[in-house]
């Protein structure tokens, strides 16, 4: 009997599919796919990228999505995750996220140095995440206002990250509720453009949409290094200098397809890693090693923490920093 020609083609259509898949799995399984925050571009294109790509032959691919996109991106993938590593400078979604099954615990051997502030909570076989680096909030604004404002009396243009797509919005909500409510709603008050990632934020202090705002002390370096005029300092709350440690944290996706992926994790907690932070303006988590260049005198300041597993209050509060027009 012979067998039609549409037939064949048909065969031969679905034969090309299942090849074209076996070869996207294949590919899959030998690149870690990286999904992070803009904030931490320069750090892993220019340094732990290629340091890990030389020492394992492995080949790394960074995804860089706002903060809110980036969780929901995973979230939606469900059993057939993109990602394989999750970096992120907010462990709300981290520890969300290890709630609803999104995550695995990341267990580190020698991690015992690193101090409770740089870690989730302790999870049956390890921790939902770890923070591999941090960078100090900074009150960013602009030159021509003099000083550091106070950030509860300054009658100026604010920029205040969105906080539903924005890390640093995330960190807003954090700083204002833990410290002074009544000051971000004053704040928000006076925002009108509200920024969905780190360099946005810092961008509209140099282009002048905003006058004062909340940055990384990591990115803010970074931008004055390419030119940037923008002027910075610690928070300036009633009067007193605030330190509130931003957390650049790591988590293990569930269901990822790259058996290497937690050894890419332990790569940012090597000493190697953690000795070279600096010149990148981020801090490490490892202690014994200087600050970055142009980074914020923290001494004698006591910082401000917050117990991450928290993390369904500080969300319920997110959406009352979001500037309804």
């Amino acid at each position: 009997m012979r067998t039609s020609l549409p037939v064949v083609l048909l065969v031969i259509l679905f034969a090309g599919a299942a090849l074209a898949t076996a070869d996207l799995r294949r590919a899959e399984q030998v690149t870690i796919v990286v999904y992070t925050t803009p904030a931490l571009k320069d750090l892993l294109e220019k340094d732990v990228i290629p340091r890990y790509q030389n020492a394992t032959g492995e080949r790394v691919e960074p995804v860089y999505v706002a903060a809110g996109e980036e969780y929901n991106r995973l979230r939606l993938s469900g059993a057939s995750p993109e990602a394989d590593v999750f970096l992120h400078a907010s462990p709300l979604y981290l520890e969300k996220g290890y709630s609803e099954g999104h995550f695995l615990p990341v267990n580190l051997s020698g991690a015992q140095g690193i101090d409770a502030t740089f870690q989730g909570a302790p999870v049956d076989g390890g921790r939902a995440w770890y923070a591999f680096a941090w960078s100090p909030l900074l009150e960013v604004y602009s030159p021509r206002l003099g000083q550091a404002p106070d950030l509860a009396t300054a009658d100026v243009k604010f920029g205040l990250a969105h906080p539903l797509l924005s890390n640093n919005g995330v960190y807003n909500v954090l700083f204002y509720e833990t410290l002074d409510p009544a000051a971000g709603r004053f704040a928000l008050a006076r925002t009108a453009v509200q920024p969905t990632d780190s360099r946005s934020t810092i961008n509209g202090i140099a282009d002048g949409s905003f006058d004062l705002t909340l940055g990384y002390e990591a990115v803010t370096l970074l931008y004055q290094a390419k030119g940037a005029k923008v002027a910075t300092a610690l928070p300036i709350l009633h009067g007193e200098p605030r330190l509130v440690p931003v957390l650049f944290s790591a988590a293990l996706v569930a269901h990822h397809h790259n058996r290497d992926a937690e050894r890419f994790i332990a790569f940012l907690f090597t000493h190697e890693t953690q000795s070279r932070l600096g010149k990148s303006y981020f801090r490490s988590v490892e202690p014994g090693f200087p600050a970055p260049a142009g980074g914020a005198n923290l001494t004698g300041l006591a910082p401000v923490t917050y117990d991450w597993s928290q993390w369904r209050d500080l969300e319920a509060k997110l959406p009352d920093y979001e500037v309804q027009t």
